[in-house]
């Protein structure tokens, strides 16, 4: 990602400017992180009642056991944006932040993906924590894969119409 996209310019509740960002371009580093998403998964199987989720899941597993990454899809970066875990407006700072960036990328002619799964086990999974360094008290808010993609887009997928009352 170029030096041009200023993040500080993003903005954030009361002006607190408190996005942390780690960057992570170690391809293997990347596949690690994966690894232990699917490993959180295994976990997470065992305890969630919710049979469609299971089966979801399960499939993660099943794919990355024949060789498929459906976790970072073999993206080539991960951008990952955190702070502290006890700030009221942290999570949507940094929700906002990584929006930013991604308009930003999308003019350079990056393709971007969230990491929802990534961003759950990053909280809740401590080998996973501490592989991606995440500091003491703080809490990933989210990531998003970066790459150029493979294939280019004429239009966004179909949308339902929006969920709007308007009074």
């Amino acid at each position: 990602m170029s030096a041009h996209f200023d993040e500080s310019f993003t903005p954030t509740g009361s002006n607190k400017q408190q996005v942390h960002w780690t960057v992570f371009e170690d391809t293997t580093k990347l596949q690690e992180s994966s690894f232990l998403v699917i490993d959180w998964v295994k976990l997470m199987v065992k305890q969630i009642p919710d049979e469609i989720t299971v089966k979801r899941m399960q499939r993660l597993v099943l794919s990355w056991e024949n060789g498929e990454d459906r976790i970072l899809h073999g993206a080539p970066h991960l951008i990952m944006a955190h702070s502290q875990a006890n700030l009221p407006s942290a999570p949507s700072d940094c929700v906002i932040a990584l929006t930013y960036m991604e308009l930003y990328a999308f003019s350079k002619g990056l393709g971007t993906c969230w990491a929802g799964y990534l961003t759950s086990a990053a909280n809740t999974y401590a080998p996973l924590t501490k592989a991606l360094g995440l500091p003491a008290g703080h809490k990933c808010f989210g990531a998003v894969m970066l790459g150029y993609p493979q294939y280019g887009y004429f239009r966004i997928p179909n949308r339902n119409a929006p969920l709007v009352t308007w009074r």
